[in-house]
């Protein structure tokens, strides 16, 4: 790895709609900071060969996948680490040592990370009232997954609400999961009606991005946690601050997630980035 660090390199993230992405300004900034010639950047396109093609290039050290790559890229990829298997779904790709004097390319979920410790660092007493407990995901793409398995894995919940009008995603997350070995309850959540009959969720995590209905299937939505980044305050951010719920912005999952793939991809330990400045400047960007 310290070979490496001396080298240039570039790190891609893999996805649609990422023009406001912050991931480049948080990538960039740590890269900077903490003395290596790397960079990170965009590169918007669902196009798997595109993906694979970069993954398994000569000179790959690292990559990041975002929505609507977050199941498909699995194919991308010699092997998934127990977090990646779990989810059923990547984020991350890290370069892992072969035993043979070569590597492999793995896949893993740090959303995990982001969604549980912005939980945990903005609500713990929350956090702490909800293990046991039924809580909520709003949506049933790929983001949800990494919910899913956060609630269940890393904050105890006892089963998970899913809000999604489509059927047939529910029923495709079911199956993800559990054949990736997930042994939590997933209850589908269909209608207002069916939803007051349910003990009402402590936490909820929105997994639906920012933008505009594109069917007329696709219904507003709120959470607790919103964990798309493109800005600090989503429409639905907003509503549910107007209902005097307390909201966490995706920023800040943004931020823990990101941080974990630092680690994976420098090797050097968290305790030793410089975490404190990186928040600074991405909420400064923000605020301008």
């Amino acid at each position: 790895m310290g070979e490496q660090l001396r080298e240039p390199h570039t790190f891609r993230l893999f996805g649609d709609h990422l023009g406001k992405s912050k991931a480049p300004l948080l990538h960039n900034t740590l890269f900077q900071l903490i003395g290596i010639p790397w960079r990170y950047e965009i590169h918007e396109t669902s196009d798997l060969d595109v993906i694979e093609g970069f993954i398994q290039g000569t000179g790959f050290v690292g990559c990041a996948i975002t929505m609507p790559n977050k199941v498909r890229a699995i194919k991308c990829v010699d092997e998934l680490d127990s977090i990646g298997a779990g989810c059923g779904s990547i984020n991350t790709v890290y370069l892992k040592d072969d035993g043979r004097g070569g590597h492999v390319t793995v896949g893993t979920n740090t959303d995990t990370v982001g969604i549980s410790q912005s939980l945990k660092s903005n609500y713990p007493e929350e956090v702490s009232e909800g293990r046991g407990k039924p809580e909520l995901v709003y949506g049933a793409g790929g983001a949800s997954r990494s919910a899913v398995c956060a609630l269940y894995n890393l904050l105890g919940v006892s089963k998970v609400y899913v809000v999604n009008r489509v059927k047939e995603e529910v029923d495709s997350l079911k199956e993800d999961l559990e054949t990736n070995g997930f042994q939590g309850e997933i209850v589908h959540v269909t209608s207002p009606q069916m939803a007051s009959t349910l003990e009402a969720p402590v936490i909820a995590v929105l997994t639906v991005p920012d933008f505009e209905p594109s069917s007329e299937d696709e219904l507003p939505a709120k959470a607790t946690l919103d964990i798309f980044k493109q800005k600090h305050r989503t429409r639905l951010f907003q509503e549910f601050l107007g209902a005097d719920w307390k909201v966490v912005s995706g920023v800040e999952a943004m931020i823990h997630q990101g941080v974990a793939q630092q680690v994976l991809w420098t090797g050097i330990a968290l305790e030793e980035l410089p975490v404190d400045e990186v928040v600074q400047r991405i909420y400064k960007s923000i605020e301008n």
